[in-house]
């Protein structure tokens, strides 16, 4: 690959993380916005993080939500199906010193949430960079083409 393809690969790869990390954002905040203002018992137990069951799974379903439209995301932006494994990875890391140290919300969950929301991130960030290329199989082709139209053209030297 030339240098130009290199950095315009480099760059949609950074692109894709920044715009997958946006994606998270307006997820999350949306998501529970939407949940505090339409089930108001939620929005009750919420200072209080006095969820019931029913709470935790739909908190577990946005979060999951959260996760899959991200790596769809910057896989798609960036072209590039290692990139969900690097936004997977990111919020992977990210989540595990306020889930798993007491005096975060570790104690304010039951292990049971902790643990199947930590288990579940790497698998739904590869879903999610997966699902974007069946639905959009040309948009990331398009940029693995686009890279190595940018590459010179070989000759094989015949002996």
């Amino acid at each position: 690959m030339g240098k130009r393809s290199n950095r315009l690969a480099l760059l949609r790869f950074f692109a894709g993380l920044v715009l997958g990390w946006a994606t998270s954002w307006v997820i999350l905040n949306g998501g529970f916005a939407l949940l505090r203002a339409s089930w108001p018992e939620y929005a009750l137990a919420e200072p209080e993080k006095a969820y019931t069951l029913a709470m935790l799974f739909v908190r577990l379903l946005i979060f999951s939500s959260m996760i899959v439209a991200t790596s769809s995301v910057a896989t798609l932006v960036a072209g590039d199906k290692r990139v969900a494994w690097v936004a997977g990875g990111l919020i992977l890391a990210l989540s595990i010193p306020p889930h798993l140290y007491p005096g975060y919300v570790w104690d304010d969950y039951p292990a049971w949430y902790h643990i199947t929301y930590l288990l579940s991130i790497l698998p739904l960030a590869l879903f999610g960079g997966q699902a974007v290329r069946r639905i959009f199989p040309g948009e990331t082709a398009a940029a693995q083409q686009g890279a190595a139209a940018d590459e010179p053209q070989r000759v094989p030297i015949d002996a």
